[in-house]
């Protein structure tokens, strides 16, 4: 039973570890007007279906600023403090083309994309930059290795039985013997000297 219970907790640690790490990585999707959501580290990709462009915001807490980083022409900078005290706060004004802008704040905290324009925007952001997204992935993989193998471990391997290659036995023929008739020996010949007399000669 204990080994059972051992075998059931690491497969909790499994699934949570797949939850975690697909929750982590995944595409959040937004799509309306009034848009209000966290950046994270990774990309936001913004498509204006309208001709005329959009204004936006990227807007963080606090007095630490950002940078920006997107394929909007002449829209790269940090952002900007705003208030004073606790009510403190940066932000990047920027102004959305039509088509499909790409947009990227590094180095802050907590920065959020807000739009309040009455257009719809069909919004899709990255949570995670290529390199934490791969990080993640990899402690993911190596805590799933490591639960499989506690599971292979606590039920003594039995998994590799399975995976052994059934080999058939080759039956072993004996060589059968040559019987020799009893009470016979070898035919034995004699040869006569045919070799001339030459004392007649």
């Amino acid at each position: 039973m204990k080994r059972y219970l051992k075998v059931f907790v690491a497969l909790v640690v499994i699934v949570g570890a797949l939850f975690w790490a697909v929750d982590s990585v995944r595409i959040r999707t937004y799509s309306g007007t009034d848009l209000n959501f966290g950046v994270g580290q990774g990309t936001v990709t913004a498509t204006n279906p309208q001709d005329m462009p959009v204004a936006a915001q990227l807007v963080s807490p606090g007095t630490r600023t950002f940078t920006v980083s997107t394929t909007i022409a002449g829209a790269k900078g940090s952002s900007t403090t705003q208030g004073s005290g606790a009510s403190a706060k940066q932000v990047f004004e920027l102004m959305l083309p039509a088509g499909v802008s790409q947009i990227t704040a590094t180095r802050g905290t907590n920065v959020s994309f807000v739009t309040t324009a009455t257009t719809r925007l069909d919004v899709s952001a990255q949570p995670l930059s290529n390199t934490d997204t791969r990080t993640t992935i990899l402690i993911a993989g190596l805590v799933i290795l490591g639960a499989l193998y506690y599971i292979s471990r606590s039920t003594s391997h039995r998994w590799l039985v399975s995976l052994r290659p059934r080999i058939t036995p080759v039956p072993v023929v004996s060589p059968v013997a040559q019987g020799v008739s009893a009470g016979q020996s070898p035919e034995i010949r004699a040869y006569g000297d045919n070799r001339a007399d030459k004392s007649k000669s």
